[in-house]
């Protein structure tokens, strides 16, 4: 999410150096203008799809992960000992099945 307010700040700042530049009527500027207007649609779109697709479900549940672990850090340990305690009986067994 750092990353993203970065690019939303950087953003802003262009559109407001954008808006300092209207006045100037050449076609250099006004082509520069349409480029980097083109330019903040696509990240604002990309921004957008970002944030609603899996990427955002996924730091959500990275984020509710973080806040159980720093809020219940001996239930957390417990939970990943019991988990990954049956990862290794679960592959002990299925290699001892293949024997």
């Amino acid at each position: 999410m750092e990353n993203v307010n970065k690019i939303n700040q950087l953003v802003e700042d262009v559109e407001e150096l954008l808006a300092e530049l209207r006045d100037e009527d050449s076609p250099e500027f006004n082509e520069l203008r349409v480029r980097v207007e083109d330019a903040i649609a696509s990240t604002k779109r990309a921004i957008n799809e970002e944030e609603s697709g899996a990427f955002a479900r996924i730091g959500h549940y990275a984020s509710s992960l973080d806040a159980f672990i720093i809020g219940y850090p001996r239930i957390a340990f417990a939970s990943g000992a019991v988990v990954f305690g049956l990862i290794g009986y679960l592959a002990g067994a299925a290699s001892g099945t293949r024997k």
